[in-house]
């Protein structure tokens, strides 16, 4: 009886038990003590370095095999995964002919700031309202603030009127300007300008098929002694609130400039490297802007007539007007001011107008001439795509494994198998075992 008792404490099971629970037991006992071993994964080497019946020289020698692929396995990985990371494109590029084109938006400056004609009438009004005279020296400063006018009022009493700058305005043949579109006006940092939009697509091409436009300023008393006028050619969703003075052109009197566009439409696809914004109301342009006007704002404490967008105060006095003037020339011209500082994104969809110009003297001296053209009713489609998706990043890590450990993702699983099993046997008590705790609840389930 006391050895039959060792027996008992040294199995794992009583010995009363049924005969199919022993051989369950026993069954079950092979299946977990065959399963947790790494030697039966389905690694090439794998088996000669966990089996201890092997030399020791092959088990070394396996054992640096296996680790030397591995490592370099892991190194591919991890420049294919940091590859995918990085997300790579391709640039496809394809000219595409159409039945129409967007016609850009054309807005331009008269360079002669303000209407002297009606500057020299409005300070009249007001000398003879107050009885005082106003100083000479810069009379449109001064009369701001009088009678209760504000910086954008005064320039709205003396901005040029639109319809004495225009002489000729047409668009296509024998179709004038107001018939295919229209003009608005506009606060810049240069005054008052005005801008043309086309109501909808064109369908013609050519020099003598889109706009043609001619200026003349009949003013002779001249503001700041600057004449001529200031072009700018843009998408519709960009701001020339600063634009037309940093990436207009110029158009003098006396000069005719052909103005030949071409249009590029640019697809791109956001990245850690080159993130964009995906809505397509979105322009950085006026990204930009608004930031140019936020340090000017945070420094003059009064809104400027081009500031729109902004909480504040206009500015109503001669000396917050002429200290917003020379901080917007320090800001714009003498570099305290960048593009750099605003944390503006690029448009993922965007437009690009390119234009070509060619200009020549003609014969009226006191005129300028404009035409804006497309030369043809093509433009460039620039798109990216994704030059490594998952699927490539799963071939090529499945390629490493495969040449350098000869494993698979079904491999994967059973190194986890054998990792979950040891540790289940792990965090049982030395005293029951497993398979004796599978053994007494299939007895108590047959009595």
């Amino acid at each position: 009886m006391d050895q039959c008792k060792g027996v008992e404490e040294e199995g794992a099971f009583p010995l009363n038990a049924p005969s199919h629970v022993n051989n369950n037991n026993n069954n079950n006992r092979h299946v977990i003590k065959e399963g947790n071993r790494f030697s039966n994964v389905d690694i090439a080497g794998i088996s000669r370095v966990c089996r201890p019946d092997n030399p020791k020289w092959q088990r070394c020698a396996w054992a640096l095999v296996l680790l030397s692929c591995t490592t370099l396995m892991t190194a591919q990985v991890y420049d294919r995964v940091a590859y995918f990371l990085s997300t790579p494109v391709t640039v496809n590029v394809r000219v595409i002919r159409n039945q129409t084109l967007k016609f850009p938006i054309v807005s331009f400056c008269n360079k002669n700031k303000f209407n002297m004609t009606a500057v020299r009438a409005l300070v009249k009004e007001v000398e003879w309202v107050e009885g005082a005279p106003i100083p000479t020296h810069d009379p449109l400063v001064q009369v701001i603030g009088r009678k209760g006018l504000s910086a954008a009022e005064v320039w709205e009493r003396t901005s040029h009127d639109l319809n004495r700058m225009i002489k000729e305005c047409w668009f296509q043949r024998n179709t004038t300007c107001d018939e295919m579109g229209s003009w608005s006006p506009i606060y810049t940092v240069l005054g008052i300008c005005y801008q043309y939009r086309v109501g909808a697509p064109v369908r013609t091409s050519g020099i003598f098929n889109n706009l043609y436009l001619k200026l003349q300023d009949e003013e002779e008393e001249v503001y700041e002694d600057d004449r001529g006028f200031y072009i700018l050619i843009h998408d519709p969703r960009d701001d020339p609130v600063i634009d037309i003075r940093t990436h207009g052109t110029t158009l003098m009197e006396g000069f005719g400039k052909d103005v030949r566009v071409s249009v590029r439409e640019f697809k791109t696809i956001p990245t850690q490297q080159w993130p964009c914004v995906v809505n397509v109301s979105y322009s950085s342009s006026q990204c930009y802007s608004r930031c140019f006007l936020k340090a000017l704002h945070n420094h003059t404490r009064c809104l400027m007539p081009y500031m729109h967008g902004l909480d504040g105060e206009p500015c109503k006095t001669p000396e917050e007007y002429t200290a917003s003037l020379e901080y917007e020339r320090d800001l714009l011209f003498y570099g305290k001011w960048s593009h750099k500082e605003c944390r503006c994104l690029k448009q993922c969809n965007e437009d690009i107008y390119s234009t070509y110009t060619e200009a020549a003297k003609t014969n009226h001296t006191s005129e300028a001439r404009l035409r804006v053209f497309f030369q043809d009713l093509t433009y460039d489609e620039v798109s990216e795509e994704l030059a490594y998706g998952v699927i490539a990043l799963l071939c090529d890590i499945g390629g490493t494994l495969g040449l350098l450990l000869g494993a698979s993702v079904l491999t994967f699983i059973q190194c986890l198998e054998v990792i979950c099993l040891k540790l289940w046997a792990r965090i049982h008590t030395p005293n029951t075992s497993p398979v004796m705790d599978l053994a007494m609840m299939e007895a108590a389930g047959d009595k």
